[in-house]
């Protein structure tokens, strides 16, 4: 398969909170009895995970798309990374990786990453009863399927990582907390979602940066179901988002513009970009888009954050100068 860009459609729909929560997230893990997990599995068993799985996820609807991840190009399954479909740790070519995701890729399974099974329901904004009602779904619905999963009643379900046993649930949160930032207050907010239990971290999972604002907390289930986990976080977030809204406010505008000016004139002229002042960039784009009322700009800015192709550094030769090029095409047409 050869992919271009991603078609990260559900970002398409609008959705309240949008401006701070930029998208939700809930994971579900699972594996197969029988089988070893996939870092101690041969290619043999790991085949035997895929065609045991594939056909029954695909006939639920997990059926627009269909990725073995060894036949991709670097740069694509650095694509995959940016849409935030796969993790960073996937980059590296293994037999037997397999994407599955349906018509707008707002639900997905990774096969053969951690865990045999990895499910993915992703959403615009701060939608946690469409999170809810679509994760009682594939739950049901797994527990449905012709196979035996690794469970135990005093533990819950079996993963590769003690972190992710029990519901096998992580719920997770993209925020651009932009405002926060530049009144230097987001220490403490982030302080306060870690006491909750959230991992913070930056856009791309562990040791990434939070890069002007943009930061993804997640909060790991162990035994509690979704809905126990969205009333821990729920009125944290709410207020965490008036805050943001408010640091918004003393943020000024005629400043942002002349950052933009001047950014602008770099991502027209440079040769090459790195991904820092690439991120600076949309950060800005996005956040002048909120404060001239330009949804339009906004959910722009938030589909080229998504349509990033992401390595780990290092990165490999002449990525900073496809990615100057991406910018100027994306932005001027150029």
């Amino acid at each position: 398969m050869v992919l271009t860009e991603p078609l990260v459609r559900w970002l398409d729909r609008s959705a309240p909170d949008r401006d701070v929560v930029i998208s939700g997230r809930v994971r579900l893990a699972r594996n197969l009895l029988e089988l070893p997990f996939p870092h101690r599995a041969t290619r043999e068993q790991l085949a035997e995970v895929v065609g045991m799985l594939r056909p029954l996820l695909e006939a639920e609807g997990l059926n627009g798309t269909a990725i073995a991840l060894e036949t991709l190009s670097v740069h694509a399954r650095a694509l995959l990374v940016g849409a935030r479909v796969i993790s960073p740790s996937l980059l590296e070519t293994a037999p037997e990786r397999w994407v599955l995701l349906n018509a707008d890729w707002s639900e997905g399974a990774v096969l053969n990453e951690e865990d045999h099974l990895r499910l993915q329901i992703t959403c615009a904004g701060w939608q946690p009863d469409l999170l809810t009602h679509a994760l009682v779904h594939w739950e049901r619905t797994l527990e449905a399927f012709p196979v035996r999963w690794g469970y135990l009643p005093k533990i819950g379900y079996l993963t590769a990582s003690p972190i992710n046993l029990g519901s096998g649930i992580r719920l997770g949160l993209l925020l651009h907390l932009m405002g926060l930032q530049r009144a230097r207050q987001i220490t403490r907010w982030l302080e306060a979602l870690q006491a909750l239990g959230c991992h913070v971290r930056g856009l791309y999972g562990e040791g990434s940066l939070a890069l002007e604002g943009y930061v993804q907390v997640s909060l790991v289930g162990g035994r509690e179901p979704l809905p126990d986990l969205l009333a821990r976080l729920r009125g944290t977030l709410r207020t965490l988002i008036q805050a943001e809204r408010e640091a918004r406010f003393q943020l000024n505008y005629e400043a942002l513009a002349e950052e933009w000016n001047e950014l602008s004139a770099t991502l027209r002229h440079s040769q090459s970009l790195s991904l820092g002042t690439t991120l600076r960039a949309l950060a800005v784009y996005r956040m002048l888009g909120m404060m001239t009322q330009n949804e339009p700009q906004r959910d722009y800015a938030d589909h080229l954050l998504f349509s990033l192709a992401v390595y780990p550094p290092p990165e490999p030769e002449n990525v900073s100068v496809e990615r100057a090029q991406w910018v100027r095409r994306a932005l001027w047409n150029d």
